[in-house]
């Protein structure tokens, strides 16, 4: 599967379960979300940090 990085948005989880940054651990803030095809979109969660290094 190849993903293509298409943005960053913030995050909030309107339901109040924590998520987890998916490099480091700490508590995710941001989402990247990315392009796999056939019309599909991969979130992933990072902390503000780790946000700024996706690509």
């Amino acid at each position: 599967m190849e993903k293509t990085f298409t943005s960053v948005r913030s995050f909030t989880d309107p339901k109040g379960k924590t998520k987890f940054c998916k490099s480091c651990g700490n508590i995710a803030t941001q989402e990247a979300l990315f392009n796999v095809g056939g019309g599909i979109t991969v979130i992933e969660r990072y902390c503000d940090g780790c946000a700024k290094n996706v690509k």
